[in-house]
C-alpha cells in the first residue's frame, strides 16, 4: 500500500526538511474544513495542530513517525469533510491550580476528541479533532495503520 513504501526508507535531513515543508504548505492551504458528521461545525487547521505532529508536548516524534504523519495530511481535508464518516468521541477532564494575584485556585479544563476513521488505499487513516473546553474545533493529529491483523478464526494454536 501507499504508506509501506515510506516504511523502512531512511531520509537525508534535507529530504526531510523539504518533506516537511511541503507538508507544512499543504497544512497551511486548508485553513478550515466544514464539516457535515459534526453538526455542519467547522474545523480549523492551526499551528497547534502542525506542532502535534512533530512534536508530542515538549518531546519532537521520531522522524519516521513524522515522515508517516506528513504523508497522510492530504488526506486529511477529505476525511473531516464526509458526512457518512464514523467517528469516535471521548473527553477527558484535568483539574489543576493556577495563581491568582497570590492564590492557588483550583480550576479544570475538558478536552473534547473526535476521531474520524476511514480506511483509504488499504490504510486506515485515523484523523483527530479536538476542542478545549467551548473553544473551536481544531485538527490535532492523523495516524494511519497499514498492519493487516489475522482474524480469530486464523490463530495458530500453540
Amino acid at each position: 500500500m501507499f504508506l509501506s513504501r515510506i516504511l523502512g526508507i531512511k531520509m537525508k535531513k534535507s529530504e526531510y526538511a523539504q518533506l516537511k515543508l511541503k507538508a507544512k504548505r499543504v497544512y497551511s492551504k486548508i485553513g478550515r474544513v466544514h464539516s457535515p458528521a459534526l453538526s455542519d461545525e467547522y474545523v480549523a487547521f492551526t499551528s497547534k495542530g502542525f506542532t502535534h505532529l512533530v512534536r508530542k508536548g515538549h518531546n519532537p516524534r521520531p522522524r519516521s513517525e513524522q515522515i508517516k504523519r506528513f504523508v497522510l495530511i492530504p488526506y486529511a481535508e477529505a476525511i473531516i469533510k464526509n458526512p457518512r464518516a464514523t467517528i469516535l468521541y471521548r473527553s477527558s477532564e484535568t483539574k489543576y491550580y493556577i495563581n491568582r494575584h497570590g492564590q492557588k485556585i483550583l480550576t479544570s479544563s475538558t478536552a473534547h476528541f473526535w476521531t474520524f476513521i476511514e480506511t483509504i488505499k488499504g490504510t486506515k487513516i485515523k484523523v483527530v479533532v479536538r476542542q478545549l473546553n467551548q473553544g473551536q474545533k481544531h485538527f490535532f493529529s492523523i495516524m494511519g495503520n497499514n498492519q493487516k491483523r489475522r482474524s480469530q478464526g486464523n490463530k495458530k494454536s500453540p
